[in-house]
């Protein structure tokens, strides 16, 4: 859906009725199209000199305002994928916030001068587009971080933790030692290769230690 802003002149009458008059004429026999008011409140404009400066800074500001909102945009598609929605202005609905839109006096005070108006929309830009960078690190960070913990969850021993494996059941059964002379070892060995490991483990070093003591396999 698109949409177009209309500015036209009241004639001097009351703007209400040019409105009547613009929503007739785009929905009489055929209906053209629908209208929606877009008020805007009465702005202090100054001199001719300094509207035409703020006229330069509006293209300026509008590139920069639409390249952040393709940005979120593209952003929200790739981070959601299929479940990525329709974009919202405060929680609303974008053809929402459009159709019924109200002028933000409390942020953006209509007695204010236009440059500095211009200004308070440009820094609100450039503060979205600074969280949503911190936002898109922080969310790769932490993709990253459980990645890498499924990886290691699903993965063999050599890669897993055994804090993770060797849980408080299992450690209920298991005598550790860790003395000067004693220490329990924990080895992990495929399962293929586990007989032929259970078989050899006690002549594994056999000239240089001797085996006794507490069964290795407990």
């Amino acid at each position: 859906m698109s949409y177009f802003i209309a500015s036209i002149s009241n004639a001097g009458g009351a703007p209400e009725q040019a409105y009547r008059k613009m929503q007739e004429a785009a929905t009489s026999d055929k209906p053209l199209a629908e209208i929606f008011k877009f008020e805007v409140p009465s702005l202090t404009v100054g001199t001719l000199d300094s509207l035409m400066t703020i006229s330069d800074d509006l293209v300026k500001t509008d590139a920069i305002v639409e390249g952040i909102v393709r940005k979120v945009e593209k952003t929200g598609a790739e981070l959601l994928g299929k479940k990525a929605g329709e974009l919202t202005v405060g929680g609303v609905p974008a053809p929402r916030y459009i159709q019924q839109f109200a002028w933000d006096y409390a942020k953006y005070p209509n007695r204010r001068p236009l440059k500095e108006l211009t200004s308070l929309i440009a820094g609100g830009v450039t503060a979205i587009d600074e969280e949503l960078k911190q936002l898109s690190q922080s969310f790769g960070d932490k993709s990253v971080a459980l990645q890498d913990a499924q990886r290691k969850k699903g993965g063999n021993l050599l890669i897993g933790d055994l804090n993770d494996l060797l849980t408080e059941d299992i450690m209920r059964s298991v005598k550790v030692h860790d003395t000067e002379y004693l220490k329990t070892v924990f080895v992990a060995c495929p399962k293929t290769m586990a007989e032929n490991f259970e078989k050899e483990i006690y002549s594994i070093g056999d000239n240089i230690a001797g085996y006794g003591g507490p069964d290795w396999s407990r």
